[in-house]
């Protein structure tokens, strides 16, 4: 079997299900360590460098002097303790820098090593007889190569051939310095061994077809992800994802296919000479690949693809936070934390730290080896799981309801399962033996330790209840055989579905005018520690992984729990408005019509959408004068709404004016706007006629009747503030509502106004599912059917107004039925939601 030089070990594994569940579980040997030792004269050690695995290893002989060493020489930061500081800002609402990320240049011009830095260090590796190929933009890595023996000369080490597992390795025999006037300058240097090598283990059987594990609608259902889909699928949004091999795009095309997933929407970006070339970690481009089109069909790819080597993952990873085009990152390759060595682990962790300056997310698997990643019976942790400014994904079992629907799940182990481990299988979890606890790192379960807890959060991971994926890569375990229908399992499917709940939750946020997530880490905690209006997080508290049991809060075998897609996008939507979009504004009606003489009414609601707006002030102006307005309160917060007066004198010219609403919280501002003409009826009144118009005060006087049995008035989602009438939402829906309107004999102008949201689960423009705005008879026989629509119409909310004065003319002096209907078919559910309705009636 041939060894692939410096593999590192992607963390997924693959079954086929037929009558048994195989899997695919790679293997892999342990990375260096930090080691101290004595500086030579003139000269600091860099420290980190010597690979544990070897400690009991005595060199065969020394390497082959000729033999070319690709390095990446890591730089430290300038100012670390102040981008840190910024970044723990970033992400406090009560913050005057709260989601005021930096771009790249404004990182390096603060933040990066200075080029005088990067020129000592530069004429010091030509001075060794070493090429330099690059340095970053970011001047946090220099890329250079050299023979074995100028390395040698460089570093002061000597490089070694081991025996190791049957193969031969080399590796340092000491900790590598550079001079002293290069001291605090150099933080690591990779490239020194290639002890690490990646023993892919397949067992192999036939599968059953797309039926084979958990499809996207499975998965969606489960995590409650259509009401979100249908609304915002990604669009507008780049998830970058981290690869270290190669795929064949017409497996991931044959995926999108068979479940509509539309048109393929990725790219490659290629590092450090990488190629598009399919080997042995295939399966794993194509899962994660696959699962990202699963969950954010909108969204836009990035495929980057480095090398297999230290210096390619961080290159790969520093392309990503350079370019700066992707808010969201996932990546299910990694390595023992142990076995990273503490020098390249805070290599990787400046390169974090500057993504998230710049608002950018990495969800990391950690680890198919439960509590124990080292492969062996020590408790350890994954890397970059394990890094502060990186979302650990976890891994459960979950097991389906009804129609798809969330069942019940536990944290995922596996102790039969040695292959993977002497411990067995599981989703990777514990403590960091490196960086401390990060301070947003709080709540119910997380204890006293002083280091980091892995993981954040989880997803469904366990083989046995798998992803169906498709791959006909031999080389990676898959084959045509199998027709390439495979169910996969592994922390390495959850952290694509991660990604893509934050990618089409930012596409949700931004569509409501809100910042997007940034640097989701805070938020997360953020969400589970603070009351919310929703659930977001479905809390595993059963199973373990290995080690640690699941349990009530957060758990080290499950972090924060898993998603409710739908419940997390709406309560960020209250936590992450930032800047100018801390609040919303709005208006209901946004047009009166007044006689000269009278006034109108009009309620202004403002939504406050961050946790750090307080109190909103109102103030109204009206354009051309003419017209007086007034509002009562003339402050609101949280949900809170005003009553605007606009009254019209005798001697007030017949026209149209614009009322304007102005609402101000700190630096931020919005306007509603409110249409209001004024007639010549010799004077006259209008008023809204409907009692308790935006459902805020339960369901009197409104009467409903609902085939599922469901109340109606609920908080799922509303216009303004905190309920709306919900019909619809299952299938073979016949939902009701409708409130009885006496008209006065003496109406003039008669306008039916309201606000509709529709959400579907249909695609194409078919109608299968309906709703209908009517005017009954008080007995509800169908005066008229004011407005029908159906799924095909889906889009945000949406105001219709309607004139029916002459629908109701020879009704006056009677009442009338104002009613709301919505009905589904059979299959894939459409959502109505109807709220802010108003009868503007107007009499002398």
């Amino acid at each position: 079997m041939k060894n692939t030089f410096l593999r590192l070990s992607p963390r997924r594994w693959a079954i086929l299900v037929l009558a048994t569940i195989t899997m695919i579980v790679p293997a892999f040997l342990l990375h260096s360590t930090a080691v101290l030792a004595a500086p030579p004269s003139g000269r600091s050690v860099i420290s980190g460098h010597l690979v544990p695995a070897l400690q009991h290893h005595s060199p065969l002989h020394t390497s082959s002097a000729n033999r070319q060493l690709q390095l990446s020489i890591a730089l430290n930061l300038r100012n670390k303790s102040a981008l840190e500081a910024l970044v723990r800002a970033q992400s406090d609402p009560h913050s005057s820098l709260y989601h005021q990320y930096l771009t790249p240049q404004q990182f390096t011009a603060q933040f990066s090593p200075t080029e005088a830095s990067v020129r000592s260090v530069v004429n010091y590796l030509h001075s060794q007889g070493l090429q330099v190929s690059s340095v970053a933009s970011n001047r946090l890595l220099i890329d250079a190569s050299g023979s074995l023996s100028a390395v040698e000369r460089a570093f002061n080490i000597t490089i070694a051939d081991y025996a190791l597992n049957g193969s031969t390795v080399y590796a340092p025999t000491s900790e590598p310095s550079v001079p002293a006037n290069l001291s605090g300058l150099v933080l690591n240097i990779s490239g020194l061994d290639n002890a690490a090598h990646y023993h892919p283990a397949k067992h192999m059987a036939p599968a059953a077809g797309p039926g084979g594990g958990y499809t996207p609608t499975d998965l969606r259902t489960a995590y409650d992800m259509n009401s979100l889909i249908s609304s915002a699928n990604g669009s507008g949004q780049t998830v970058a994802i981290f690869e270290l091999d190669g795929y064949n795009a017409s497996d991931v095309n044959t995926y999108l296919s068979q479940y509509s997933l539309g048109s393929a929407k990725y790219s490659n970006v290629l590092v450090d000479g990488a190629t598009n070339t399919a080997g042995a970690g295939a399966i794993e481009v194509e899962l994660d690949m696959e699962v990202v089109s699963a969950i954010a069909p909108g969204a836009t790819q990035k495929i980057y693809i480095g090398p297999n080597s230290t210096t390619g993952v961080n290159d790969t990873y520093n392309k990503i936070v350079t370019d700066n085009v992707a808010k969201v990152t996932s990546t299910s390759w990694g390595l023992c934390e142990a076995s990273s060595g503490t020098s390249e682990l805070s290599a990787l962790d400046n390169i974090f730290l500057q993504g998230s300056s710049q608002g950018q997310s990495f969800f990391a698997a950690s680890g198919d080896s439960g509590a124990y990643d080292c492969n062996n019976t020590s408790l350890a942790v994954d890397s970059p799981a394990d890094d502060p400014h990186v979302v650990g994904v976890g891994g459960t079992n979950l097991q389906l309801g009804s129609g798809s629907s969330y069942g019940s799940e536990s944290a995922w182990s596996n102790p039969n399962d040695t292959q993977r481990s002497p411990k067995g299988s599981g989703g990777g979890g514990g403590y960091s033996t490196y960086f401390s606890k990060p301070s947003y790192q709080s709540g119910t379960g997380v204890d006293s330790n002083s280091m980091r807890h892995v993981p954040d959060v989880s997803a469904d991971a366990d083989p046995a209840s798998g992803y169906s994926v498709y791959c006909t890569v031999s080389a990676s375990g898959c084959s045509s055989g199998s027709a390439g229908w495979i169910a996969v399992g592994g922390t390495s499917a959850a952290a694509p579905l991660w990604a893509g709940v934050a990618a089409d939750v930012n596409s949700y946020l931004a569509g409501q005018g809100k910042s997007t997530l940034g640097n989701v880490n805070a938020e997360l905690y953020t969400l589970f520690n603070t009351s919310q209006t929703y659930t977001a997080y479905h809390d595993v508290t059963s199973g373990n992984n290995l080690h640690y049991n699941a349990g009530t809060g957060y758990d080290l075998a499950t972090g924060i729990g898993t998603p409710d897609a739908w419940n997390f996008a709406r309560d960020a939507a209250g936590t992450t408005g930032g800047g100018t979009n801390d609040f919303s504004i709005s208006a209901s009606p946004t047009s009166l019509s007044i006689a000269q003489g009278g006034n109108g009414t009009s309620i202004i609601s403002t939504a406050v959408t961050t946790g750090s707006a307080g109190t909103v002030s109102l103030t109204a102006s009206v354009s051309p004068a003419g017209p007086t307005a007034s509002l009562s309160p003339t402050s609101v917060t949280a949900g809170g709404s005003s009553t605007l007066t606009v009254s019209v004198g005798s001697s007030v010219a017949a026209g149209t004016y614009t009322v304007t609403v102005t609402g101000t919280e700190g630096s931020a501002t919005h306007t509603a706007s409110v249409t209001v003409t004024v007639t010549t009826s010799g004077g006259g009144t209008t008023t809204q006629a409907l009692a308790n118009p935006g459902f805020e005060n339960g369901q009197t006087p409104w009467q409903e009747s609902s085939s599922g049995g469901y109340q109606l008035i609920d908080t799922t989602l509303a216009h303004s503030g905190s309920y709306s009438a919900y019909q619809c939402g299952y299938n073979n829906c016949n939902d009701q509502i409708w409130q009885s309107v006496a008209i006065p004999s003496t109406a003039t102008t008669i306008k039916f106004t309201f606000w509709l949201y529709v959400s579907t689960q249909e695609s194409g423009s078919t109608c299968y599912d309906y709703f209908y705005a009517r005017l009954r008879t008080s007995s509800g026989s169908t005066i008229s059917t004011v407005k029908s629509l159906c799924n095909n119409t889906a889009s945000g909310w949406k105001q219709y107004t309607f004139d029916v004065s002459s629908t109701l003319s020879s009704y006056k002096g009677q009442t009338v039925q104002v009613y709301f209907q919505g009905t589904t078919d059979s299959s894939l559910p459409t959502n109505f939601f109807v709220d802010d309705a108003a009868l503007n009636i107007t009499t002398p």
